[in-house]
């Protein structure tokens, strides 16, 4: 069923397709940022955009650090700023309270600060100005929830990144992996969360911020809690829970840890809630499939949109209208 919200996730592979037809402006003023230390301050979609970038630096040995933006102004040292090559402030809006207030705080201390958002021509972008504003290109997004305006900046702080990596990404592909996820069927997997309480999402790698983004989508728009481990850290503890039959969706995905999550995969086997999304040949009524072909550093993307279509069918089951805001605001004013 049609929503504000799915008309927003449906435009995703054209926002693609937009993003990377700036690619060459994108990377000339990429190329001219210092990146031996880099961090990152953002909140909610933001925040986890740039987590999945911070894995991808990292895994180039480039000292890439990433916090949420409200907990750095209070309890890190303004210090720590100058210890950083590019501190990149992400905003979508470009008019969150916790941006308005970093200005306010360090309007002195920005010369190694750049904004990254969808809105180059907020009162906050003008403040950096064309040369250190980085634009997204999402277009205009309509509903509450981050989608397209999440996988954008993903995108945008990749081909950043991989300026700096000198390693070509092929993103190219990523526009009709995403137009394949949006033609999946996902009625059993929504049906499946809905009957249960407090669904357990595990990952490992780029699927650990895209699942903290489902987390977030799947409150936002469909009020459901859900939890997020890494495929590590549910083995560490949490593995415990399966004594109370909880669903969890594991993702696996090719990659240097996917045998590890197989193996999570087939020790789970035993319990009846256990789903994957996978771009592996799984014969499993409790699998969604995703098409083969994406590299390791953005397979994890379409897997988003699943959950993206998993929230917008859930919160019509339950009467609320996906994407329209009952406490919360699309631009978060009050930090």
């Amino acid at each position: 069923m049609t929503s504000l919200f799915l008309d927003d996730v449906s435009e995703q592979p054209r926002a693609i397709r937009n993003l990377l037809s700036q690619k060459k402006d994108l990377e000339k003023k990429a190329s001219r940022l210092k990146h031996q230390r880099i961090l990152f301050l953002g909140m909610g979609a933001s925040h986890y955009a740039s987590l999945y970038a911070t894995i991808y630096l990292r895994s180039f040995g480039i000292d890439a650090q990433c916090r949420e933006l409200s907990e750095f102004l209070w309890y890190d040292n303004e210090k720590l700023l100058q210890q950083y090559d590019t501190v990149f402030l992400i905003s979508q809006s470009g008019e969150t309270a916790e941006l308005t207030r970093f200005i306010d705080l360090f309007s002195e201390g920005l010369t190694n600060c750049v904004l990254v958002t969808n809105n180059p021509q907020s009162f906050n972008a003008k403040i950096f100005g064309e040369s250190r504003v980085f634009h997204i290109f999402a277009g205009t997004e309509k509903a509450m929830g981050s989608s397209k305006t999440f996988v954008n900046t993903i995108l945008t702080l990749l081909l950043i990144a991989s300026t700096w990596t000198e390693k070509e990404l092929d993103l190219e592909k990523l526009s009709d992996h995403v137009e394949n996820a949006l033609s999946i069927n996902v009625d059993s997997l929504s049906k499946s969360i809905l009957e249960k309480a407090n669904p357990i999402f595990v990952g490992r790698g780029f699927a650990i911020p895209i699942l903290k983004m489902a987390q977030l989508t799947l409150a936002e728009i469909s009020k459901i809690n859900s939890v997020v481990y890494s495929g590590a850290g549910f083995r560490h503890g949490p593995m415990e829970l399966m004594v109370t039959d909880p669903l969890v969706c594991l993702v696996a995905l090719q990659g240097k840890t996917l045998s590890l999550t197989l193996d999570l995969l087939a020790d789970l086997s035993p319990y009846h809630n256990v789903w994957s999304i996978t771009d592996q040949d799984i014969l499993s009524e409790k699998s969604i499939a995703l098409r083969k072909g994406l590299p390791e550093e953005i397979s994890s993307i379409p897997v988003i949109v699943i959950f993206q279509k998993i929230a917008n069918d859930l919160a019509i089951i339950k009467g609320y209208k996906p994407g329209v805001g009952i406490i919360a605001s699309k631009v978060t004013k009050k930090e």
